[in-house]
């Protein structure tokens, strides 16, 4: 019997269904968000231009791909040069995970802290012991521009919160491979449903609307597997009632891969 796997990814799901169909599982893809590129918008043209003029005392690198096309965009403007030199003066680059890691590396800034578990809580929690956050001010790379509660607890806890805002997330324009995601899971016609972000787990119950309850329960007593690429996308799949989601240690699509098709025998 073939095994068949939905993906709610919008970014590189063609490369998580060739990893799967190269395991011989079938796949079916229901994204569940989409990106909005912000790198034309005149506010992070604004945001750029002050902080390569005035760099931030710590900087907070949230995700790789949005530090990757900050710096692209910091480019086309002609911004970059002095940004990064503003940066790699006097700033304290602190990256959320290992992808945010390379990418600031990629850029010849130091990482002076990394957050060990990939999450914005102790990224807030380890600048709470440094007493001159309070008079500092820190850039923060948006994580959730939608409103992630950690912003607020930076802004409150930073002297001045600068933020970088690079991309948003939103419900996909068309929402039907989604729902039929929601039809194939309630009705046992997947093994697996894959999640590579937070949003796409929240969007998903969002988008099942009144058979919220009859999706969760196929997750959690119907077989259906719940598969999140690392800790922090699986915390949303936990917030939505998921009670046992799988990631794979690393936090990497292909260690996803491997370990659900290993599940799945």
């Amino acid at each position: 019997m073939t095994v068949r796997v939905g993906i709610t990814a919008d970014r590189r799901w063609q490369e998580q269904a060739r990893l799967f169909a190269d395991r011989g599982v079938a796949v079916v893809h229901g994204p569940t968000m989409r990106t909005i590129d912000l790198t034309e918008d005149e506010a992070l043209r604004a945001v750029t231009a002050q902080l390569a003029e005035h760099p931030p005392d710590y900087l907070i690198v949230t995700t790789g791909m949005g530090m990757r096309r900050w710096l692209e965009a910091a480019g086309r403007w002609g911004l970059d040069t002095a940004l990064l030199a503003g940066l790699a003066a006097g700033t304290r680059v602190v990256a959320r995970g290992a992808k945010a890691t390379s990418a600031a590396r990629g850029a010849n800034l130091d990482v002076w802290w990394r957050a060990p578990q990939e999450t914005m809580q102790e990224i807030v929690d380890h600048l709470a012991a440094f007493d001159d956050v309070a008079q500092s001010r820190v850039a923060l790379q948006l994580f959730d521009p939608d409103g992630h509660p950690s912003t607020e607890l930076l802004r409150a806890m930073a002297g001045d919160l600068v933020e970088v805002p690079v991309y948003q997330w939103a419900l996909p324009d068309d929402q039907a491979p989604a729902h039929a995601i929601v039809d194939a899971a309630i009705a046992g016609q997947l093994d697996a449903v894959t999640f590579t972000a937070q949003p796409a787990v929240h969007n998903l119950f969002r988008l099942a609307g009144d058979r919220r309850e009859a999706l969760r329960d196929s997750f959690n007593a119907g077989g259906v597997v719940v598969s999140c690429v690392g800790p922090v996308c699986a915390s949303a799949a936990t917030d939505e009632g998921i009670e046992a989601p799988i990631w794979p240690d690393p936090p990497r699509l292909t260690a996803m891969v491997k370990q659900l098709t290993a599940r799945l025998g």
